[in-house]
């Protein structure tokens, strides 16, 4: 599908909570690849398969970087470690403004959401954070 719209500028495949439609972080990034001028995303991921590992010490696909994608909708996906998601999202999509997963909209105000949306919060505001942290590293590598 993404190799048939490359010009593809938006895609909404779900904003929802329960939907059982959920793509591996690899498809998301070979959704990204196939599709360089996408801005906006909605899309549920299952984030288990990072969520379960260290953060890998290489950068994640080789060091592919979707620029221009500004805008994410995660729906109800699922997050166990908000920092590991953020290191990748950061590295995969560096210019990421929005992120909107377990929106009060579409979720409601159960404990799952509560708990979700917070999760969720701690990764926005943590890839807010990371390209300070990847600028000090820039420059503690060119002093030598």
């Amino acid at each position: 599908m993404a190799k048939a719209w490359p010009l593809l500028e938006e895609l909404y495949i779900t904003r929802y909570a329960h939907s059982s439609y959920q793509v591996t972080p690899d498809a998301f990034v070979s959704l990204l690849h196939h599709c360089p001028c996408l801005v906006s995303l909605a899309i549920t991921v299952d984030w288990h398969t990072i969520d379960h590992q260290d953060i890998p010490r290489d950068i994640p696909h080789h060091g592919f970087s979707h620029k221009a994608l500004s805008e994410l909708f995660f729906g109800g996906s699922v997050v166990d470690h908000p920092i590991w998601i953020a290191a990748f999202i950061s590295a995969i999509a560096p210019n990421v403004k929005s992120i909107t997963a377990w929106d009060h909209y579409f979720h409601g105000g159960s404990d799952e959401f509560l708990k979700n949306s917070q999760i969720w919060n701690l990764v926005m505001d943590s890839i807010k954070s990371l390209p300070l942290v990847h600028e000090q590293g820039r420059r503690m590598m060119n002093r030598g």
